[in-house]
C-alpha cells in the first residue's frame, strides 16, 4: 500500500511541474555566452513582447592577468532585419573580477532576435571579440 502511494505521489508531482510552466513562459527566456582568451560573458533575459527584453542580465568576467579588461554588450536584430549593437558594459575590476548589470532592452522597431558580444579591450581599443548564438523572439 505504502509503495503504491509513493508511485502515485511521484506521478502526480511529474504532472504538476509542466502545468506550472506555460509554453509562453518557457519560450520567452533566452540565455547565451561566449568567451575569448582573457574575457568571458553571458546573458539571461526574457522576451516580454515583440519590442522588449525585460529583465535582462549581462555579465562580464575578466579571467586573465593581462592588463586588459572585459566588456559585454547586447546586440539585437530588429523586425525589419536591421542589426542594432547596444553600448558596451566594461568591467575594469582586473583579473578575476566578475561584474553583472541588471537592465532591459526596448526597441519600437521590434526585437526579432538577441545575442551578446564579449570583448577584450585595451583602453578603448577592442582587441578580441566573440559572439554568442542568436536567440529568436517567440513573439515576433
Amino acid at each position: 500500500m505504502r509503495r503504491s502511494a509513493l508511485v502515485v505521489a511521484g506521478a502526480l508531482a511529474c504532472l504538476a511541474v509542466p502545468a506550472m510552466a506555460t509554453p509562453a513562459a518557457a519560450d520567452s527566456m533566452v540565455t547565451g555566452n561566449c568567451g575569448v582568451t582573457g574575457a568571458y560573458g553571458a546573458y539571461t533575459g526574457f522576451f516580454t513582447s515583440k519590442t522588449r527584453v525585460d529583465p535582462l542580465r549581462l555579465r562580464a568576467l575578466d579571467n586573465a592577468a593581462d592588463g586588459h579588461h572585459a566588456a559585454v554588450r547586447l546586440s539585437t536584430i530588429r523586425n525589419n532585419g536591421d542589426f542594432q549593437a547596444w553600448p558596451w558594459h566594461h568591467n575594469y575590476g582586473g583579473n578575476g573580477a566578475d561584474q553583472v548589470w541588471d537592465t532591459s532592452a526596448s526597441d519600437t522597431n521590434g526585437i526579432a532576435a538577441v545575442r551578446i558580444d564579449v570583448g577584450l579591450f585595451e583602453g578603448n581599443d577592442l582587441l578580441k571579440i566573440c559572439t554568442s548564438s542568436i536567440k529568436t523572439n517567440p513573439y515576433s
